[in-house]
């Protein structure tokens, strides 16, 4: 195990024992160290998620989803998207809590609750609402649920001072008996949650490697076709190209394009070939990057690269070409091909400046650097700080490059 994983492993039993914003800094720390570590971005994500940070969370999963194809990241974000309108209804409660509309807020607060989103404030006003009503049992129990989850929540060890101070309790609503209580109940589950994550991840990657082997298999099979035209006549044959195009083998229309490109040919030949050309762009470049993503989550970074080169080629004018070229970038870093990554990267950052990727090649590039040219890491490492400041990647690694 590495130390990122296992700081995460020491995040996660924070998490689990109520301690959310300790667990919060080492996946911080977890994700500097690797920022492929999926674990620890979906943990943070999720405890953005309690906090109620849509936008936080939903970034983060959203860029664990894109580039490490992490499928929970992904179940994550699709179910976070109807949580768009539970924040509308928490912050049109707190509107009605000032202006002392309960029972309207009441309303509000319990639709919210429906999902895990927000869930630490949900239920702090929840409280706030049944003190103002004066039902203190019910107060009692939002605060376990917000203390089962964040153990030193300030807001709601405000709402226990105050039912305290009012003595409605009579002295039974003693805290630190309430926190063991949480203590040992947290504690427990934990452990339920620790097996229960680690079986899930077994099964994660289990069904990973099934995957894993059946695209390998298909890929073979692929390689296989892609042969057939290795053993042709170096004539230009009409009915084999026309064949591949009726197939849509994009691997052998790449080897017969490139090969005939600038040869002369017949016009219909001609003609075939500008067909094979467009089928390129049109289909061929997203079957490329996508292939060269599997080979990249596979660490084969020869064949990765080999397939990101081609989407490039013909990709320039795809949707897909900004992200080819930062995973272009992402497997010479890989490969330890730093020059080129270098080039790919500086390219996304000078053309793709508000591309999905560019807080990610701010910080690479600050890394990079780091070693190479102090200033340039600098530099870099300060417009990722103005340009995303809740960025993840503003960690101690980069703070620690601007200030020295």
């Amino acid at each position: 195990m590495d130390k990122s994983q296992r700081i995460y492993v020491k995040a996660l039993k924070k998490y689990n024992h109520g301690y959310i914003d300790k667990a919060l800094e080492l996946c911080e720390e977890s994700i500097s160290l690797n920022i492929n570590n999926a674990a620890s971005i979906n943990l943070k994500g999720l405890i953005m998620y309690l906090k109620g940070d849509i936008n936080a969370c939903q970034k983060l999963w959203k860029m664990n989803s894109e580039i490490n194809k992490d499928r929970v990241s992904e179940k994550y974000l699709e179910s976070s998207s109807r949580d768009l309108e539970r924040l509308k209804f928490y912050r049109e409660s707190i509107i009605l809590i000032k202006n002392m509309k309960i029972n309207k807020a009441i309303d509000l607060l319990t639709k919210c609750s429906e999902s895990d989103f927000n869930i630490i404030n949900i239920n702090n006003h929840l409280a706030i609402c049944h003190i103002k009503k004066g039902n203190y049992s019910k107060t009692i129990n939002y605060l376990d649920k917000v203390l089962e989850i964040d153990i030193n929540n300030k807001m709601a060890q405000n709402s226990i001072s105050t039912i305290n101070n009012i003595n409605v309790t009579k002295g039974k609503f003693n805290t630190k008996k309430i926190v063991c209580i949480f203590l040992m109940i947290v504690f427990i589950i934990s452990i339920s949650s620790l097996s229960y994550f680690k079986l899930k991840n077994k099964n994660i990657n289990t069904s990973n490697i099934k995957i894993s082997k059946f695209e390998t298999n298909n890929k073979n099979k692929q390689d296989l076709k892609n042969n057939t035209y290795k053993n042709q006549d170096i004539d230009f044959k009409y009915d084999t190209l026309k064949n591949y195009i009726d197939n849509e083998n994009y691997n052998a229309i790449y080897d017969i394009v490139e090969k005939f490109k600038d040869a002369k040919l017949s016009t219909n030949d001609k003609v075939l070939l500008s067909k094979a050309q467009e089928l390129l762009v049109s289909k061929g470049v997203e079957y490329f990057y996508k292939t060269g993503c599997d080979y990249l989550n596979n660490k084969n970074y020869k064949d990765a690269e080999v397939y990101f080169l081609r989407a490039s080629k013909y990709g320039p004018n795809t949707y897909v070409y900004p992200d080819v070229i930062y995973m272009l970038a992402n497997t010479f870093e890989s490969s330890g091909n730093i020059e080129e990554a270098i080039k790919y990267y500086k390219q996304y950052d000078n053309s793709y400046s508000d591309g999905d990727y560019e807080e990610t090649v701010l910080y690479k590039l600050s890394l990079i650097y780091n070693d190479l040219d102090k200033q340039k890491s600098k530099t870099y490492a300060q417009e990722l700080i103005d340009k995303y400041p809740s960025s993840i990647y503003n960690n101690s690694v980069i703070n620690s490059i601007v200030n020295n």
